[in-house]
């Protein structure tokens, strides 16, 4: 089943992305053929901007992350957009996955870092059933969530509208431009939040991972590109946090307060990015202290469990199967061992989570290794 589950998601990700590509080349095709109306033109800027902001603005800053409160129906809305924009999935399973993200950036179990590749975190992620996330175990809270399980029963609905729509209003090309034209161009900017975002462009603030601001996304992604500012602040409702940081869904979320059909707007103060700055400076050291002394820990484990080697045979003879089994073990322990002391070593950002479980998981396998010892040879082994 599960493999029948994992060729399914291949083939509808395929479809995703080489559709909307054959899509392009049509559009410039028809383009060239000067087969492009105005309306065209209007109708993918229009479903762009709109559908985008369910995205940035409904899934991202509301619902994952709560930057403001509003009212049911105006939540309503913006989910249902964000499911129109075809970049994700439910806003539930959408919700989770982002969660899932800032909970393990740029380390194991992120689904989309670029520490796996640039194009693993740019689209390659999403081949991968293991990469995607479900609210029971990352978002439980919006299982009870009435207008969030209403837009995710409706996601068929909110999957054809956004075709449906252009056609009506344009016709084949309308269908062409707002709606395929349209999904290429959303996906690939939402998608460079994850790869450029997390590879290129600069850091105002130090984080625990690779995210930086990157101005070109920040522009084409409606804010989302001042990505480091959001990784430091991640509730703040605003991702340009400087006059010169554009952002476009900061502005609508703003435009919104001054009407007051949203409230409660989460806010960055000089003080708090100052102490923020001074928290992580203060991390960094004890940070760096901490992983040179897991590190020289992992490396002393690793001489004790190397002891227990084929240099220590035990007093009586063993079948060779019993022998075959030990080596077995004790090889990959070693090896295990030297694996997380190289990813420690050379990654730029570890988190105190994941120092603390690589030496209790060593601590795990010397004291494994020891039993089996013990059991092998009969008689206490000294430690």
């Amino acid at each position: 089943m599960r493999s029948r589950d994992e060729l399914m998601n291949r083939v509808i990700m395929t479809i995703a992305v080489v559709g909307p590509f054959l899509g392009l080349l049509l559009g410039v095709y028809f383009a060239w053929q000067r087969y492009l109306f105005v309306s065209d033109i209007v109708l993918f800027a229009v479903m762009t901007l709109v559908l985008a902001m369910g995205v940035t603005v409904g899934y991202h800053r509301m619902l994952t992350h709560q930057g403001f409160k509003t009212y049911e129906w105006i939540r309503g809305i913006f989910l249902a957009l964000g499911c129109m924009a075809l970049v994700g999935s439910k806003p539930d399973e959408w919700a989770a996955t982002h969660t899932r993200h800032h909970a393990m950036s740029d380390e194991e179990g992120d689904p989309h870092s670029p520490l796996e590749g640039f194009w693993h975190a740019h689209m390659g992620w999403l081949f991968s059933l293991k990469n995607y996330s479900y609210a029971e175990e990352f978002a439980p809270g919006l299982l009870q969530d009435r207008t969030v399980m209403f837009v995710s029963r409706w996601s068929l609905l909110w999957t054809v509208l956004p075709f449906i729509i252009p056609f009506v209003l344009g016709g084949w090309t309308g269908l062409l431009w707002g709606g395929v034209v349209r999904l290429f161009w959303t996906e690939h900017v939402t998608w460079s939040v994850n790869s450029i975002c997390h590879t290129f462009g600069k850091r105002a603030f130090e984080t625990s991972d690779e995210s930086r601001n990157e101005w070109v996304i920040g522009l084409l992604a409606f804010g989302e590109g001042w990505h480091n500012n959001h990784h430091a602040f991640p509730r703040s409702a605003f991702h340009g946090l400087r006059w010169w940081q554009f952002d476009l869904s900061g502005l609508l979320i703003r435009g919104l307060e001054m009407t007051g059909l949203v409230w409660e707007v989460q806010r960055v103060s000089l003080d708090t990015e100052q102490a923020q700055r001074t928290r992580m400076q203060a991390m960094r050291s004890g940070m760096s202290d901490l992983r040179q002394s897991i590190l020289t820990s992992l490396g002393s484990m690793r001489n004790d469990l190397a002891a227990y080697g084929s240099n220590m045979m035990p007093e009586y003879a063993l079948a060779d199967e019993q022998w075959v089994q030990w080596e077995s073990f004790h090889s990959q322990a070693v090896a295990r061992l030297d694996a997380m002391r190289e990813s420690i070593a050379h990654s730029a950002y570890v988190k105190r989570q994941k120092l603390l479980q690589c030496q209790r998981e060593a601590q795990r396998m010397v004291e494994e290794c020891k039993t089996r010892w013990e059991q092998m040879c009969r008689k206490p082994v000294a430690a």
